[in-house]
């Protein structure tokens, strides 16, 4: 889960049912009036005390925590950059041992329309519904992969001042052999698994995707590098 993603319905769930993190002053006020104009409420970290965000942290990892003592979760670099390194906090903050898992896509350009697609659609997995249906736009394309290639290099950073190898997992990989890379997954965190799971998701990339990508190539050849393994 997202847990530092705080503009998902997750999110909005998590907080009436555990009420955490709390409104500081200003949240109250800009949410009342977000709320009469039927938008997102939660918007901006800066709407939550530093007290509440970190009991809410400490809470999603009470609730979360597995009977073997492991809690997982899934971030961005930057819901990890603005959620909690602006905020003082790192991943040390749960007091726990840490194994990190980095999961890049080498086509980065199949990864930047995806991204493209899902903020048109604002359909993010398979289990949500789609609102607009996603129009190709070369310009929304290359943005994209200034923010992929952003966050990349930040993560090579952190990780190297901080001296951490974290295992290092390709999207390629997770979807062609699924059960091998959960094992080596799960054997990195020192929790071996007899079965794997099936997936709660299902793969979104499809033939628009492929011919999205085709068209985008085709216009701008100078990001081929970066579609160094095309899916079709």
């Amino acid at each position: 889960m997202e847990y530092l993603n705080i503009h998902t319905k997750n999110f909005t769930n998590f907080r009436n049912e555990n009420g955490l993190p709390k409104l500081n002053t200003r949240g109250k006020v800009i949410g009342t009036a977000r709320r009469l104009l039927r938008r997102n409420a939660w918007r901006n970290i800066d709407y939550f005390s530093d007290s509440s965000w970190r009991a809410f942290l400490n809470r999603a990892a009470e609730l979360n925590t597995t009977s073997n003592g492991v809690f997982g979760i899934k971030m961005h670099w930057n819901q990890y950059d603005e959620h909690m390194l602006q905020r003082g906090l790192t991943a040390d903050h749960w007091g726990a041992p840490i194994k990190w898992v980095r999961i890049s896509r080498d086509n980065e350009v199949r990864q930047a329309i995806s991204l493209v697609r899902a903020e048109q659609s604002n359909q993010w997995n398979s289990n949500m519904s789609a609102t607009n249906e996603p129009v190709y736009s070369e310009q929304e394309i290359v943005a994209a992969l200034q923010t992929i290639k952003n966050a990349n290099q930040s993560w090579d950073k952190y990780f190297a001042e901080h001296q951490i190898v974290p295992l290092h997992v390709s999207y390629e990989q997770l979807t062609r052999d699924m059960d091998v890379t959960v094992r080596r997954i799960m054997d990195h965190i020192n929790t071996p698994i007899e079965t794997v799971p099936a997936p709660q998701t299902k793969r979104q990339s499809d033939g628009a995707s492929a011919q999205w990508e085709s068209q985008f190539l085709e216009a701008r050849p100078e990001f081929k590098s970066r579609a160094a393994t095309i899916e079709r």
